[in-house]
């Protein structure tokens, strides 16, 4: 955790839960939450086993241009992310962890701004997790126009581990796949011989080579 509201939220998740692995929604009040409550989401399990938004505050929602509430979670996100996305969920739901998403917060064909997510489990009920979502500086488009979620790494902390440990604990980084249709920098190395055929592909640089065949 690096971002002081999930530190804050941390805090609070921990006074709250006591000795349990997770607090009961019950226990957690919007009054508690304080300057936090913008930056804050809970999460709802359907009978579908899919996570939607219960509640997302102004910030999370000002990321999307729009209302969240009933929306599913991973949808946030971009596509090639969201199957990830459905196993963290099931790990902080299920196992009771607590999980660190370093994010990438990018509007379509510009810029992105750096952000953490921090996801706590809750007990019990329809409610099973509660987040944060917190941007490390403030871009003058926010709110202007939709934000796409690019998963940068994640950290699983184990909540009984001191604080200490748990901002220094290092970040899982995503292995992003390789567009071999985007870009020209993206594009393979051909290499043709005196004789017109093409030898094998190698991933280096847009480059074509031919051999006139003079030696």
């Amino acid at each position: 955790m690096r971002h002081k509201d999930t530190v804050a939220l941390y805090d609070y998740w921990n006074e709250m839960r006591g000795d349990a692995p997770a607090p009961t929604r019950s226990r957690i009040s919007p009054a508690g939450l304080g300057q936090l409550l913008p930056s804050v989401m809970l999460l709802d399990k359907t009978d579908s086993e899919d996570t939607i938004f219960r509640i997302a505050g102004s910030r999370i929602c000002s990321l999307h241009c729009g209302e969240l509430k009933g929306a599913r979670f991973a949808d946030i996100f971009l596509p090639e992310d969201r199957q990830g996305l459905t196993r963290i969920v099931h790990s902080v739901d299920r196992g009771k962890s607590v999980v660190i998403l370093d994010i990438m917060a990018k509007r379509p064909g510009g810029t992105g701004v750096a952000m953490e997510m921090g996801l706590f489990p809750l007990a019990g009920g329809t409610t099973r997790i509660m987040g944060i979502a917190s941007t490390f500086t403030s871009p003058d488009w926010w709110g202007m126009v939709p934000a796409r979620l690019e998963l940068r790494g994640v950290r699983y902390l184990n909540p009984d581990a001191g604080l200490v440990f748990l901002q220094s604990r290092p970040s899982i980084p995503i292995q992003r796949r390789r567009d071999e249709t985007g870009n020209g920098l993206q594009n393979r190395l051909h290499v043709i011989d005196g004789k017109g055929k093409t030898g094998p592909t190698r991933a280096i640089r847009a480059f074509r080579i031919v051999d006139g065949g003079k030696k």
